[in-house]
């Protein structure tokens, strides 16, 4: 559960093959991250280092006891400084996992929803140790050969996942702070922005008339602050809403004209760009996938 090979694995491919996925990693030498985002959800809790954590345009300077929560398909990355090892916990959690753990009056998705309609991605516990939270993942990171210890992780797993939710359910403040970020308004309301009219014909003309900014100015600093071309940016965004589409059952034809692209020729090249194969195929693969994930889930 604590190997940085294949946490690296992970980020390359973008996808989880596993319900979830935990990680402890310290290290030193983690170089340059591009901005990239995952079809997985992602919990980070910040133990050590210099670190600035970037999601959907606000960057985040951690402290230690952190919680960072990622959305499937958030722009992210980290920078970090060499000189101070970067230690944390990575939880990677699947779609059908998080669906799985659904109960009467309980939505385990809730941190994730409250992070992205809120636009605040960090949650500031102190010391995180002597929280429940805390003592739940300890546990799970223990390396252990007992009996029952797969089931007993999925168990911890899901306690786990409920206290992260009942903090950011019950009453913040007692609990925890959403810290500041530092961040570009006028990027940041352009990507709500885009988010609000994704599937529309938007033009560069259309958005820099609407923001009352020039538009080769609006477009530098577009790049600058998420690593993304405009037009690269509400592509890859399509292409993610267009997967979610294909995995429910919708024809690749109807996919692509309801995600906002012109023809089906049109969204065949930009879903292969993306995706690297072609709709058909990705759907036979995230079949094939899951078949393994679903039977380990509890």
């Amino acid at each position: 559960m604590r190997y940085d090979k294949d946490m690296k694995n992970y980020e390359k491919t973008g996808y989880l093959q596993e319900p979830f996925r935990l990680f402890h990693i310290r290290d030193n030498a983690v170089g340059e991250v591009n901005l990239h985002y995952h079809d997985f959800y992602k919990l980070i809790v910040f133990y050590h280092g210099n670190v600035t954590y970037m999601i959907e345009g606000k960057s985040y300077l951690l402290e230690p006891g952190d919680i960072v929560i990622v959305n499937r398909y958030d722009i992210h990355k980290p920078t970090v400084d060499p000189a101070a090892a970067y230690e944390r916990s990575i939880l990677y959690i699947s779609q059908e996992c998080l669906e799985s753990c659904r109960a009467d009056g309980y939505d385990p998705f809730f941190c994730f929803t409250q992070a992205a309609e809120q636009k605040a991605y960090v949650l500031r516990l102190g010391e995180f140790a002597q929280t429940k939270a805390g003592r739940l993942l300890s546990e799970m990171e223990e390396r252990s050969q007992r009996y029952g210890r797969a089931v007993e992780e999925s168990l911890l797993f899901r306690l786990f996942l409920l206290e992260v939710n009942r903090i950011c359910m019950e009453g913040e403040a007692a609990r925890a702070i959403r810290p500041g970020a530092i961040y570009n308004q006028k990027i940041v309301d352009l990507l709500t922005y885009l988010g609000e009219h994704l599937f529309e014909t938007i033009s560069i003309d259309d958005l820099a008339e609407t923001f009352y900014i020039s538009k080769y100015h609006m477009m530098r600093q577009f790049k600058n602050e998420t690593g993304y071309t405009i037009h690269r940016y509400m592509t890859e965004k399509r292409i993610a809403a267009a997967k979610e589409k294909l995995l429910s059952g919708v024809s690749a034809v109807k996919a692509g004209e309801e995600c906002g692209f012109q023809d089906y020729s049109t969204f065949l090249r930009a879903f292969q760009s993306c995706v690297h194969m072609t709709p058909t195929a990705f759907v036979e693969d995230r079949k094939a996938r899951s078949l393994g994930a679903g039977n380990n889930l509890l």
